[in-house]
């Protein structure tokens, strides 16, 4: 939950309007599914289980998203291997630079 509340300031910080965060698997399917937003960061692991569902999910939606996670590059599913991660421990400036890449905007 720390980390959460890490990532939600950071966002904050960077002027983003915060949906969730979201902790049980089947309320993330939900947002990713209806909810109107730019981009995703997901915890590979979530309760419920992981969180590749969803992000099939947003790529079909074509909402840009990347993984947050302490796992190597090899423990990803191998259809989401080439996503963007923001690997555990990571700083606020780290979430930032990953955000304004994903969204493509300038770094401030």
């Amino acid at each position: 939950m720390l980390v959460a509340i890490m990532i939600e300031d950071a966002l904050h910080d960077l002027g983003a309007e915060v949906v969730g965060p979201v902790s049980r698997l089947d309320a993330a399917l939900t947002i990713a599914s209806e909810a109107e937003f730019d981009a995703a960061i997901l915890d590979v692991n979530i309760r419920g289980g992981t969180t590749y569902a969803v992000a099939d999910v947003l790529a079909s939606r074509e909402i840009p998203f990347l993984f947050c996670s302490g796992y190597s590059e090899w423990a990803i599913e191998e259809r989401h291997r080439g996503r963007p991660r923001l690997t555990k421990p990571f700083s606020p400036r780290d979430i930032e630079e990953q955000v304004l890449a994903l969204l493509a905007l300038p770094q401030r």
